[in-house]
């Protein structure tokens, strides 16, 4: 969605010149048949509404909806522009797409979403367009240091919906090819996201006036969501930095721009559209609803009745049954004759077949009426599901957080305790400076903040080896804006590590889950009941769920690449993603672990 005051009052035409071309360039549909308030064919399977609307005020709504159906199911295409009567006030553009529920044998594809239609970009190149103080193009924009208080404004103003990408700079990055790499990273956020590059100048500016918790950092790009609060350094943990190593890693780009795009998804469908929209949105809707309900009655106060003719149309009868023993074929009369019985009428006149030819005109446009209204009401009934399974899914994922947090106290007392408990004996022997001073490293402490930062830092461990699909993992980041999933993610691994290490070592001589029982001095914990050595029977037995969790390895592991990954971590409970870690204990040959699998949680008999 966006706003402009430039070009408010011809905004209409100007979306509607672009989204005609896409329709017939790119889709090869005919957007002439497109007629003001009324729907229409446009394509094969393919139905389009043209809604415009003159409020009393003065305004102007125009919306085009266009369903297209596929095997898959419907494809909802739907473009609403607005232009208020108040010079003062902006007029708007929304786009919104509805894409069909997923309905893959594999459950671990990943959640299709929609992508931004090809008549956005040209819209943005010829329209001046602004989500709240952001300014919305197709190329980052390059920030130089005076210029730096129009990305502060976008930053901080609370009516921006999308989120704002920053690259910070230090002037040891070439500008061209720098700008070059971001949008490349951007270009599937057009009409999503706003993107500013900055100078080394702005980029010190910026952070002068944000504070270090807000900061994005030389050769880093960083995403803010809305409402950011610099006075708060708990809130600059929702705003993601991609690490300059990930960004300079050419085989990293096309993943990561993936999820660039998915995070500006996810934070537009988040927001709740504005109080205006919503008003002119419910009108519109309002209006559609109406015209199908006045479209049956008017199909059936028109449907005709076929009745015998009466004699006055007999001349024109006469007429025709000469002309017709003079000039039409047999063929002709044949089909004729065929229509008659057909109809059970048999004498056929000229006002007769009228009456037929609107008769099945009446029938045609009945039967589109039925299906506009079909398409309607499931339409409406995908929205109901839609709303109440994301009720449930918040009321779930309510009872999981409070579970989590209580998990987490508990352990933060526990910790507590023992390091109260460890300083008094170390102050007991003498060595009290030691116990109120000494601090862990900082490579002891730190965490990733999101998966993506996670598989980078897999290497660090020598004796842990991820095998899966990194995209699954970093899906996980649309639903851990804290990274408080990745950090214990990571927390698991090294546990993992621990492990091989002892096993290494010769002080450990069992499998995992003993290991977790009974940790050695000195190596990481992680709660049992975390822990699964195995699979439940019907998992391991039922050939769809096994089949899941046949996880890769290395061939010199197991000949054929791949393994049974029964053995799991239970990372969080979080309604049906849950984050799982399947593993692969290959410490008595290779001595390492190789782990095939971070991501939601795979089918069992409760998750399918």
């Amino acid at each position: 969605m966006f706003t402009t005051h430039r070009e408010r009052n011809h905004l209409q035409p100007l979306v509607r010149e672009q989204l005609d071309r896409w329709i017939a360039d790119v889709k090869g549909w005919d957007p002439s048949a497109l007629h003001e308030n009324r729907w229409a064919t446009i394509g094969e399977n393919v139905r389009a509404l043209l809604l415009q609307h003159e409020g009393q005020d003065g305004s102007a709504s125009t919306r085009v909806r266009i369903v297209e159906t596929k095997p898959d199911g419907q494809w909802i295409t739907q473009l609403t522009v607005h232009a208020p009567n108040a010079r003062e006030r902006a007029a708007w553009a929304w786009v919104d797409i509805e894409s069909p529920d997923p309905d893959s044998e594999d459950p671990r594809s990943r959640p299709r979403r929609a992508g931004t239609p090809r008549f956005l970009a040209p819209m943005l190149e010829i329209i001046d367009a602004w989500d709240g103080a952001a300014h919305l193009t197709t190329r980052p924009i390059v920030i130089r240091g005076d210029e730096v208080d129009e990305v502060h404004r976008a930053l901080i103003d609370t009516e921006r919906r999308g989120v704002v990408f920053v690259a910070g700079n230090d002037d040891s990055l070439p500008s061209v090819p720098w700008t070059n790499r971001i949008a490349n990273l951007t270009r599937f956020t057009n009409g999503m996201a706003s993107c500013y590059v900055l100078d080394g100048e702005a980029t010190q500016l910026l952070n002068d006036r944000l504070g270090q918790a807000h900061a994005v950092l030389p050769g880093r790009l960083r995403t803010y969501r809305s409402q950011v609060q610099p006075d708060s350094v708990v809130d600059g943990l929702r705003h993601r930095v991609l690490s300059a190593e990930r960004i300079a890693d050419d085989n990293e780009q096309p993943r990561l721009a993936r999820v660039l795009a998915s995070n500006a998804q996810l934070q537009a469908l988040e927001q709740p559209l504005p109080a205006s929209v919503a008003r002119v949105h419910r009108m519109l809707e309002r209006i559609a609803d109406d015209m199908l309900v006045h479209r049956l009655g008017d199909v059936g106060s028109k449907r005709p009745s076929l009745v015998p003719s009466q004699p006055q149309a007999a001349a024109v009868e006469t007429r025709e049954s000469g002309r017709r023993q003079d000039d039409v074929s047999a063929q002709q009369g044949m089909l004729l004759d065929y229509l008659k019985i057909k109809v059970g009428i048999d004498d056929l006149s000229v006002d007769r077949i009228d009456e037929i030819v609107r008769l099945i005109e009446v029938g045609r446009s009945s039967q589109e009426a039925q299906e506009d209204i079909a398409s309607r009401l499931a339409q409406l009934q995908a929205e109901l599901d839609e709303t109440q399974k994301a009720y449930h899914d918040v009321k779930w994922q309510l009872d999981d957080e409070q579970i989590e947090n209580r998990d987490a106290v508990d352990l933060l007392t526990r910790s507590e305790e023992t390091v109260r408990t460890l300083r008094h004996r170390l102050a007991s022997m003498g060595q009290a400076e030691v116990a109120w001073t000494a601090q862990p490293a900082d490579e002891d402490v730190s965490r990733p903040g999101s998966f993506g930062e996670l598989l980078r830092w897999l290497p660090k461990l020598k004796h842990v080896v991820f095998t899966g699909d990194p995209d699954h993992a970093e899906d996980l980041d649309s639903n851990d804006p804290l990274g408080a999933w990745a950090s214990k993610t990571w927390d698991a691994l090294l546990v993992l590590h621990d492990y091989a290490v002892a096993k290494a070592d010769g002080r450990w001589g069992r499998d995992v889950h003993g290991f977790l029982e009974h940790t050695p001095d000195g190596c990481h914990e992680w709660p049992m009941r975390r822990h699964a050595r195995d699979e439940s029977e019907e998992v391991r037995t039922n050939p769809t769920f096994r089949s899941r969790r046949v996880l890769p390895v290395p061939t010199s592991v197991v000949p054929v690449g791949q393994a049974f990954m029964g053995a799991h971590f239970k990372i969080v409970q979080f309604a049906m993603i849950s984050p799982r870690m399947h593993y692969y204990d290959d410490t008595a040959q290779s001595g390492r672990i190789y782990v095939g699998y971070i991501g939601r949680h795979l089918p069992n008999g409760q998750t399918n």
